[in-house]
């Protein structure tokens, strides 16, 4: 008798997890460069951003608009469609590809670290923990650099 071997079809492989990797400052202290870190998936605004603003709804209330930098994202849509509503996206040069801006329903605004969707896991969640610790006083540039993650290899040209 032959044992038989076999290997994990690919419908066996855990999916991805649900939902947005996003990491917020606990408190909400607005005192860092930073109140919490995003790490999406890809560089597709249209697949990403409806995933996080459901995501940060539930933690944060409505969001209202967001804010990214033009040049750092494969797309710029101008509305994202939300559970029958529209949340509106404004896109700017000037603004730091490494971050992205959201405004609440109350007009607070948050400012998240966009960690690259290419950047080791470990690297990321190192990252996203110093984007959400309020004691970081550190900018975008300078977190991703501690957490050893360079500048996105591929950026959109403008």
């Amino acid at each position: 008798m032959t044992a038989a071997t076999s290997t994990p079809a690919a419908s066996t492989r855990p999916a991805a997890p649900p939902g947005p990797r996003v990491q917020l400052d606990p408190t909400m202290a607005g005192t860092g460069a930073v109140d919490g870190g995003w790490w999406p998936r890809s560089r597709d605004p249209e697949a990403e951003l409806p995933g996080l603003i459901a995501g940060l709804e539930t933690s944060v209330g409505p969001i209202t608009r967001l804010a990214l930098n033009v040049t750092a994202w494969d797309g710029a849509p101008r509305r994202v469609a939300m559970d029958g509503r529209r949340v509106r996206v404004g896109w700017f040069r000037q603004m730091d590809p490494d971050t992205i801006g959201v405004t609440r329903a109350g007009q607070t605004r948050l400012v998240l670290l966009v960690v690259p969707p290419q950047a080791p896991p470990a690297a990321a969640g190192v990252a996203m923990a110093m984007a959400a610790d309020a004691a970081t006083s550190a900018g975008p540039a300078d977190i991703l650099a501690a957490a050893g993650i360079g500048e996105d290899p591929a950026p959109i040209s403008p």
